[in-house]
């Protein structure tokens, strides 16, 4: 029997993000905010449960080291690529679409309907720099701003706008550009530029979970990247509630703010199947050895319209020069940025989920939170323990022989609540199978001290028939459920 061997899955990430300490949702008092904030008070007259969400992410690769700005709160930081470290900033809330670029030997960061920061270092302290303002003397805040630095030294904001218009159900929005200048970002110097409308002929940006409505839907979360002398300009559509959530991608030759063409090869990423769906409003930013990698908005509201989560795969360019994600969206394994050589033509281990539709029983469950709902790979179901069962097991019989190598469990927190100090916690668990003789622990987090509502882990290779998860502590007065279960692995054939 094969065990103890060096992981299959060594060296791999998973989608979704196992993003530690996923902030609170704020969405329902954000209108009561100024600007970017760092208190956790939720006004009196907000009601609803409480939830944790992450997304719209801009991510800022520098001197080696990417550093994730998501909404709701800031920032995260890899060396690896595959671990992410929180590092709070002050302020700690952008609210929405938070954006960063380098200004000389400081750092200049915005947001959803924000004014301009600065800082010495990529995680702050920010200091306000004021609003924008046009040549006419009139200030303003942008709505999700993307900045952009050229090589040249020019500065650039792109963002969401919109018209008028009379017609039902029909909303006119857009992306537009400004240049900004250089010696005061705060100041247009040239915009707003149409970059792109929204065109119910690209059938993308449709809205609806089946693209259905021929007039109207969102193009929203701007962001620009330069390649190859080419300027592409990434974007969110058309609706980050549902599966049809998507980014896709207009170029232009010209100049950041002229000249812009729809690719023909879009949507950039789309996925409509699996716990790793949407995949929308985002960026596109490169890596270790001049790689292009897409980071997403995935959407997960089970709670609350806007709770979501976050992933991220390799982009490339085709002969073309168009963008596009040569594995596509992927929802298992896959090699750390500059691990491989050829990464385009493969970057996985080619390990499954050995757990998807197992059968799969439990020690207990709630009524209409069966343990089927934790192998089901859809992100808005869930199993759910009774109570009292403080130990809760799951169990998947795999029924053949499987070398089992790395793990996905993403978290239902239930009863959370921050004004009764009714926070997340760490999950503490171990993982075992069963080689056909006994249970062995093949992964023990049962002294786990990291908050991570989605855990990825990595695992000495185990020959087993059955994989089980044994739950051993969450946070006192808290419900906890597992929305997936996902073992990865492949059959054996010894």
């Amino acid at each position: 029997m094969k065990k103890n061997q060096k992981s299959r899955a060594a060296n791999t990430w998973c989608n979704p993000l196992p993003i530690p300490q996923i902030p609170r949702g704020k969405d329902d008092w954000y209108p009561f905010e100024h600007g970017m904030f760092s208190h956790e008070n939720k006004p009196e007259s907000v009601k609803g449960p409480d939830y944790r969400t992450i997304s719209d992410p801009t991510v800022f690769y520098h001197e080696g080291k990417w550093y994730l700005y998501p909404s709701y709160g800031m920032a995260w930081v890899s060396e690896d690529f595959a671990n992410w470290k929180h590092v709070r900033t002050e302020p700690y809330c952008p609210k929405y679409s938070p954006s960063i670029i380098p200004w000389g030997k400081k750092f200049l960061l915005t947001s959803w309907i924000c004014p301009l920061y600065v800082s010495d270092s990529p995680t702050g302290p920010f200091e306000e720099l004021g609003e924008f303002i046009m040549p006419d003397g009139k200030t303003f805040r942008p709505c999700d701003p993307d900045l952009f630095a050229d090589d040249d030294g020019r500065i650039y904001m792109h963002a969401f706008a919109s018209e008028p218009t009379t017609e039902f159900h029909r909303f006119n929005c857009m992306i537009v550009g400004y240049e900004l200048d250089r010696e005061d970002p705060r100041r247009v110097i040239r915009g707003p530029e149409v970059i792109l409308k929204m065109n119910p002929d690209n059938v993308w940006e449709r809205k609806g979970y089946h693209n259905q409505n021929k007039k109207f839907g969102w193009v929203e979360g701007p962001h620009m990247v330069k390649h190859n002398g080419r300027y592409y300009m990434i974007y969110g559509t058309p609706d980050t509630c549902n599966g049809t959530y998507a980014m896709a991608v207009y170029y232009s030759d010209e100049s950041p703010l002229d000249g812009f063409k729809c690719q023909k090869k879009n949507p950039l990423t789309l996925r409509r199947d699996g716990v790793v769906i949407g995949t929308g409003h985002g960026c596109v930013e490169h890596g270790p050895n001049n790689t292009l990698w897409a980071f997403y908005t995935i959407p997960a509201p089970s709670f609350h319209q806007y709770e979501r989560r976050i992933g991220m795969d390799l982009v490339d360019v085709d002969e073309n020069g168009e963008l596009y994600c040569p594995h596509g969206v992927t929802n298992t394994p896959q090699y750390i940025p500059g691990l491989r050589e050829d990464a385009v033509t493969c970057n996985s281990p080619d390990l499954v989920s050995l757990t998807g539709y197992a059968a799969t029983t439990a020690s207990s469950h709630v009524y209409g939170r069966e343990p089927i709902y934790a192998v089901d790979e859809h992100n808005l179901t869930w199993w759910e323990p009774q109570a009292d069962d403080r130990e809760p097991t799951l169990t998947c019989d795999l029924q053949g022989p499987y070398e089992i190598s790395s793990v996905r469990i993403w978290w239902r927190e239930l009863d959370i609540d921050y004004a009764s100090g009714r926070t997340p916690e760490p999950v503490k668990y171990v993982i075992e199978g069963f080689d056909g003789e006994e249970w062995k622990t093949v992964l023990d987090a049962s002294d786990n001290t990291e908050d991570k509502n989605i855990d990825y882990r990595i695992f000495d290779t185990f020959k087993c028939q059955k994989v089980r998860l044994r739950i051993t502590g969450w946070a006192k007065d808290c419900r906890i459920g597992v929305v997936d279960f996902a073992v990865f692995g492949e059959f054996s054939e010894d």
